[in-house]
């Protein structure tokens, strides 16, 4: 790459504050005046632009993710009611979306009553991301690993490594298990957790994606597979996301990080690195919803999640070999979302950028601020720090 094209460090270090400014001072007090439903608890899924929230069901991983989302900017210095709504989403979630035998249930009405009460691995994961954070919260409380505990004692063991979805049993797929290797590495991090199960639960998922889901030959991670977990078509070829190649490379660096594997860490620079050459338009310089086993563009399409997991791979490939070319990728990546921050109004986004680099008009997605959140505690916490 043309490294004279890539932003200076000092304009990346003034990105790096703009982007943390505006999640403390615009971001975190709109969403929690008008994105939080102070009648009904609980959290709005949407809002429009002009801040009235869309009326949809309450899923179990965007109460999750608000939870995340607070806790993280009481983390980061933020002075407003952190503790009140993230004790508001957990009271929420033990109320209508969490069994006391650890059921997770996908959605309920905003007054509680479930609508669907299948369990979606995607949702457990997100309820163990955020119970972990609230066991780092209040490290002297037990009770988010007792139910995180609970919640693992209801999941079905895949015989050849992972879990068994119950909403698609016969189709295998990575992105729920990519968050759930997210989770248990969370809680291996929980200094009061008992953290060698969490940490073997985070191996077996490590080796999964390893041994059965990187496709040997071109170090791509499709998302589809079948019971013995062979990739599957998706119409006329496999769905590989670029998205989802930066986040499986974050995940396995940390892995890598924790317990010294090699493997994962050549397979993460690997899924970073193709993903970069492959999955992100030159032209606007973002990532791009899809790319195909070919390696080609699909879908031009890029969302705002795809870009905080590009600098979050980054950032973390970055600090692992120190090269000039992951620093400039990371700086990069952080101008382009940055873009996204620009949204119709201050502490609003934008979810969606076309093909042609325009902004779609839609509601804002709630769900996104988890996204924001997590990179912007990637470049803050010292954890990652070097």
């Amino acid at each position: 790459m043309n490294l004279e094209l890539s932003p200076s460090p000092a304009i990346a270090a003034k990105a790096e504050v703009e982007l943390r400014t505006w999640f403390l001072d615009r971001a975190l007090p709109l969403w929690s005046r008008y994105g939080v439903d102070h009648v009904n608890a609980g959290f709005f899924e949407k809002l429009d632009y002009s801040l009235s929230p869309i009326v949809e069901p309450r899923r179990s991983r965007l109460v999750s993710r608000q939870i995340y989302f607070f806790a993280v900017g009481k983390s980061l210095g933020w002075h407003g009611p952190a503790d009140a709504l993230v004790d508001q989403g957990l009271r929420f979630l033990r109320d209508h979306l969490v069994s006391s035998g650890g059921q997770v249930r996908a959605s309920c009405d905003p007054h509680g009553s479930v609508i669907d009460e299948r369990q979606h691995l995607y949702d457990v994961a997100f309820v163990l991301v955020a119970l972990a954070k609230l066991a780092m919260r209040d490290p002297s409380c037990a009770e988010p690993e007792i139910l995180a505990r609970c919640i693992m004692t209801g999941l079905n063991s895949h015989p050849l490594g992972g879990y068994v979805d119950e909403i698609a049993p016969e189709l295998q797929c990575a992105n729920p298990h990519m968050h759930l290797f997210e989770a248990f590495l969370a809680w291996s991090s929980v200094q009061s957790a008992d953290q060698l199960f969490w940490r073997e639960r985070a191996a077996s998922i490590a080796q999964l994606a390893l041994e059965r889901l990187i496709n040997t030959q071109t170090g791509l991670l499709p998302e589809y597979f079948d019971r013995a977990w062979c990739p599957v078509q998706q119409g006329v070829s496999q769905r590989i996301e670029p998205g989802h190649q930066f986040e499986w490379s974050w995940l396995l660096a940390r892995w890598s990080l924790l317990v010294g594997d090699a493997t994962a860490t050549a397979a993460a620079a690997k899924l970073c690195s193709v993903a970069e050459n492959c999955g992100v338009d030159s032209s606007r310089d973002v990532a791009i919803e899809l790319i195909d086993e070919r390696l080609l563009p699909s879908d031009r399409t890029a969302r705002l999640w795809q870009q905080t997991e590009r600098l979050k791979a980054w950032h973390l490939q970055w600090l692992l070999t120190a090269a000039p070319e992951a620093y400039c990728y990371r700086n990069r990546a952080l101008i382009s979302l940055l873009h996204f921050m620009s949204g119709p109004r201050p502490g609003l986004w934008f979810d969606e950028m076309d093909s042609t680099g325009q902004f779609v008009s839609q509601p804002v997605k709630a769900s996104s601020g988890y996204h924001i959140a997590c990179a912007i505690e990637v470049l803050s916490d010292s954890l990652y720090s070097s």
